[in-house]
């Protein structure tokens, strides 16, 4: 009789595909996705709603990462080297770590050719307040409604959306962070580009 060894590393365990990936962002609880390239790297080019996460900082800084939370780790590619990274965390008892298969390039590829995502920068200008409007509708505002809550746009200057908040969500205590951030990431990631949100 075969009898497998459970405690050893197997990276084919956490390897996802870059569609996987895409979609689990847009998930109501999405999944912290970490670039471990360099900063130089990140701020030339990243995954939006990715954070920055070099590395070489990843050892000695795991305890800013919820341990029971999903995460993704994306490189360069190197995905040997990306593995090893996923096992210092899953032997630093992360439960639910992954990494993406071809590294970011694997992911704008699968971006880019995809039916379903939009891109706001490829889109013409005068048709990027309707795209923003579309997402608050049909993500925003119905999440903010099922708490009593609501918001009124202002004005959208190209990628800057002003907004008014309505019902319970005015004067709220998470206003200003928790429900701010959720609208912000929820914008970029549907667009796949940065979203600021301002309060007016």
């Amino acid at each position: 009789m075969k009898f497998t060894n459970n405690n050893v590393f197997d990276p084919s365990k956490h390897e996802i595909e870059a569609s996987k990936c895409l979609a689990e962002r847009k998930k109501n609880m999405p999944p912290i996705i970490l670039d471990i390239r360099t900063q130089d790297d990140y701020k030339d080019s990243h995954l939006i709603g990715a954070y920055s996460f070099p590395a070489e900082f990843l050892k000695n800084n795991m305890k800013q990462i919820p341990p029971y939370a999903q995460v993704i780790l994306y490189a360069d590619g190197n995905d040997g080297e990306t593995a090893e990274h996923v096992k210092l965390l899953v032997d630093n008892k992360f439960t639910d770590v992954s990494y993406v298969k071809g590294g970011l390039e694997a992911l704008l590829t699968t971006l880019r050719e995809s039916k379903d995502e939009v891109i706001l920068s490829e889109v013409p200008e005068d048709q990027w307040s309707g795209k923003i409007e579309e997402v608050l509708n049909e993500k925003i505002r119905p999440t903010l409604a099922a708490d009593g809550g609501g918001l009124q746009v202002v004005k959208i200057e190209k990628d800057q959306v002003h907004i008014h908040y309505e019902g319970a969500c005015r004067g709220c205590a998470s206003a200003a962070t928790g429900t701010l951030n959720f609208i912000r990431n929820t914008l970029s990631t549907s667009l796949n580009h940065d979203i600021e949100v301002v309060m007016a």
